[in-house]
């Protein structure tokens, strides 16, 4: 039976045995922010209504799960493990019997979808309007790349997983077929050539590659024949990786490049950084104003220019006013962006433009308030590395589409709870 909230109740236990235990201000300033009752209404949106059945674990306390998790960057088995024996914590989630088991925490987090934790946080935001925390007086835009959890993929070392994981599918099932192999010695002997002789002669390395290729033809042929939905489905992965790969060996350049057996989903993303020129995951917009993750958006294919309008109306909705101020870097610059920009009655447009300047355009540019907008922008960069270093969203941890909109909207959410908390205290 699905519950919504859950009461806190004195445990004497506790009261007696830690007689000096406190609550830290941030925990009572965000359990204050969430015991909003449209925040949990909102929540119970993504579980199913059952009337039969003992109850769930309340909705109340999954958001308190969530934000535990991503605030200090737990694993379910330590959120499980903090909870038996924090005091603090478990006043925050509310627990006053025995802990979920960290399977039953993970069940309920997989339901939380990426619309509802953006509504959740438009009550955030709107919490922080109601304090005037933030006026929304200036926008700034940027973008990251949120990796995905793989390693770096060569077109080797895919077929290789593909290989390893049918091998694996078929001996749990327990239903190898005759004449099956698995390539453990020979994928060991090519992968030492690619590492050594194959890194300086191109030659040697292609035969190398070619001959993971006729492996990897071989197990799907082999295990074309099962119907099981789990052998199918890497199956297929595989075929398209071999594809890719025979494509890559006659010298074209293949069309939307798997980059993981695992998952699917994550992109070659190239950044142009010294040390990482090319990332694998997608590409996260972040709009900011002045403290606040005002909203975001996760890309496939990354398009700075495409966002900046929906950036521009989203910061109009939670504050009913265009922002004063609106900054960005030479990704978003277009001239439709900037007539847009001056159509909703943004005053000031930092946002330099792509190509060669006309005297105008230069004269603009060296302007105390471009200056000053610019200034402000780079400070977006700063609460990007915040998010990569203290919230995750360096790598994410989960799979698929959901899993990444999940961790990143986990994380800057746990950012802007704490974010409000420390402007309120202080």
């Amino acid at each position: 039976m699905k519950v919504l909230f859950a009461p806190r109740q004195e445990n004497i236990f506790q009261k007696f045995a830690n007689p000096h235990f406190e609550i830290s201000e941030d925990y009572q300033i965000i359990d204050q922010v969430l015991n909003d009752e449209n925040i949990i209404l909102e929540l119970a949106k993504d579980f199913p209504d059952i009337t039969i059945g003992r109850d769930r674990t309340p909705v109340e306390q999954i958001l308190r799960f969530l934000v535990l998790k991503h605030q200090r960057g737990l694993t379910y088995r330590e959120l499980e493990k903090t909870l038996s024996v924090n005091l603090e914590d478990r006043w925050f989630c509310k627990i006053t019997q025995n802990v979920p088991c960290f399977k039953t925490i993970q069940n309920q987090l997989v339901c939380v979808s990426e619309s509802t934790i953006k509504t959740i946080n438009d009550r955030v935001m709107a919490e922080a309007v109601r304090r005037k925390l933030t006026r929304g007086r200036k926008m700034r835009v940027d973008s990251t790349v949120t990796e995905a959890n793989i390693h770096y993929p060569t077109d080797a070392s895919l077929i290789i997983d593909g290989i390893k994981k049918i091998g694996k599918t078929l001996t749990k099932l327990k239903v190898i077929p005759k004449g099956y192999r698995t390539f453990k010695r020979k994928i060991r002997q090519q992968i030492n050539i690619l590492r050594t002789i194959g890194r300086k002669n191109k030659e040697v390395r292609q035969k190398a590659i070619q001959k993971i290729v006729q492996m990897g033809k071989f197990v799907i042929n082999k295990s074309k024949h099962f119907r099981r939905k789990s052998i199918q489905g890497i199956r297929k992965i595989l075929e398209k990786i071999v594809e890719q790969t025979e494509t890559v060996l006659r010298g074209e350049k293949p069309e939307n490049r798997i980059v993981s057996i695992f998952d699917t989903h994550a992109r070659p993303i190239p950044k142009g950084k010294a040390h990482k020129p090319c990332e694998f995951g997608e590409e996260v917009q972040i709009q900011e104003d002045e403290h606040f993750i005002t909203h975001w958006d996760i890309h496939n294919k990354p398009s700075d220019t495409e966002f900046f309008p929906k950036a521009i109306d989203k910061h109009h909705e939670l504050f009913d006013k265009p922002p004063k101020m609106a900054a960005t870097d030479r990704g978003y610059w277009s001239p439709d962006n900037k007539e847009y920009a001056l159509k909703a009655g943004v005053k000031n447009i930092s946002m330099p433009k792509k190509g060669k300047l006309n005297e105008q355009e230069k004269e603009f540019q060296n302007t105390q308030q471009f200056k000053k907008g610019q200034r402000f922008r780079a400070g977006g960069e700063a609460k990007i590395s915040l998010l990569k270093r203290a919230y995750g969203l360096d790598r994410c941890r989960y799979k698929g589409v959901p899993g990444m909109a999940r961790w990143v909207g986990g994380g800057i959410l746990a950012c802007n709870l704490i974010t409000m908390a420390r402007l309120i205290s202080s």
